[in-house]
């Protein structure tokens, strides 16, 4: 299919060269088509990169990841964070999140899209599974932040000793934060009122 094509050529463009250099041109060259095509499937460069991000962050694995299944860790941090952390160090993400990210933190359209695909869909996904109040999405939000701030330091600037610690030992460290942020009882999170289930 010519949006799949699309897509696949994006997200090598956008891994290789990040977005600033990559164009919309060069991008449909990579695919065969015709650039009018790539304009007409996808809107525009952003919209084409948040849903190139899509093919790297699944959502759908995050909320398998949350749900758990027969075998996985009992412990929903455990299952969350070594989930994502295995999204930055398989060989075949592991570059592509790195100028993602990087994108993102440096060019204000990428981080606009960023900040849309985080919102509308791992966020929304998340959310959902936890009951998608507004609880839930700052629930959601607070561990996502956790993992991602930790991810920037770890492999984006790799500053040590995150750089440096093996992934388990990486895993046991942020779990117990992000388990605590997803079930935590309201109070003993401290959560705003506005931010809490109505009884």
């Amino acid at each position: 299919m010519s949006r799949d094509t699309v897509l696949a050529a994006a997200k090598n463009r956008f891994a290789t060269q990040g977005y600033d250099k990559t164009t919309l041109r060069a991008i449909a060259d990579d695919a065969r088509v015709d650039p009018a095509m790539v304009l007409y499937l996808f809107g525009s460069k952003d919209q084409l990169f948040r849903e190139s991000l899509r093919l790297i962050i699944d959502p759908d694995v995050l909320v398998a990841a949350l749900a758990g299944a027969n075998g996985d860790d009992s412990d929903i941090g455990t299952r969350m964070v070594r989930t994502y952390l295995g999204v930055w160090e398989a060989p075949e993400t592991a570059s592509t999140m790195r100028m993602m990210l990087a994108s993102a933190t440096s060019n204000p359209d990428a981080h606009a899209a960023f900040r849309s695909f985080m919102q509308n869909y791992v966020l929304t996904a998340v959310s959902g599974v936890l009951g998608g109040d507004d609880e839930a999405r700052l629930r959601a939000t607070l561990a996502a932040g956790s993992m991602v701030g930790t991810a920037v330091l770890r492999y984006l600037i790799g500053v040590p000793p995150l750089s440096d610690l093996p992934t388990e030992d990486m895993v046991r460290l942020v779990a117990p934060t992000v388990t605590r942020y997803l079930t935590a009882d309201a109070d003993d999170l401290g959560l705003p009122a506005g931010f809490r289930q109505s009884p």
